[in-house]
């Protein structure tokens, strides 16, 4: 498990991109954990530590409704698994309602990686760099 207030102030990164918010309102309702922004296209990161399918959902839908008119980007949930909960099932989950929505959005790609793949000793991977291509799973 990441805790919250370390996962926000880990340096998360992907090249050619810069910290833009991590827990502040991005618009009404909507809050997400860390953000990394190259003009308008950004890089959504949710910690979750739940097992909560419904969790998950929410936060698809929440990027997807944000990444609309000039913003593109992705959503990356890095996630803690569980006896009932896999990388890969919220993943499956989450393919449905992605296929779903993907013509009403500018929502690219959404990734799901464990955590400790992601973050190991205070050091993450750089989002989209082949580790991490390896490790997550794109739905």
């Amino acid at each position: 498990m990441i805790p919250d207030n370390l996962f926000k102030s880990l340096c998360h990164c992907c090249d050619g991109y810069d910290k833009f918010l991590y827990g502040q309102t991005i618009e009404a309702g909507y809050k997400p954990d860390y953000v990394l922004r190259k003009g308008d296209d950004f890089i959504i990161l949710e910690s979750e530590n739940t097992s909560s399918r419904k969790t998950f959902i929410g936060g698809l839908i929440k990027a997807a409704h944000y990444l609309t008119g000039e913003r593109t980007g992705i959503l990356v949930f890095i996630m803690v698994p569980k006896n009932n909960t896999s990388t890969t099932s919220i993943a499956a989950q989450l393919k449905t309602y992605f296929s779903w929505i993907k013509d009403k959005t500018n929502l690219r790609k959404v990734y799901v990686i464990a955590a400790g793949q992601y973050y190991q000793s205070e050091n993450v991977l750089k989002i989209e760099d082949a580790d991490f291509n390896h490790y997550a799973i794109q739905v």
